[in-house]
């Protein structure tokens, strides 16, 4: 079953969402606001995750 990763952009501030697995602890995306990649964690809240930029580009 998939789980929603909720983050933050840190470049535009925008809130994002991504299915992951559930058993998942980190993951990409792309914002898609400004489309800067993040990195994803995931963290002690079960929904919210910490972003790290990863630079412009298509997320893997």
């Amino acid at each position: 079953m998939a789980a929603t990763a909720e983050w933050i952009c840190t470049r535009c501030g925008s809130t994002n969402r991504a299915l992951v697995p559930d058993n998942a602890t980190r993951a990409t995306d792309e914002c898609v606001t400004c489309h800067t990649r993040h990195a994803l964690e995931r963290d002690a809240r079960p929904v919210r995750w910490r972003a790290r930029p990863l630079g412009k580009g298509k997320a893997a």
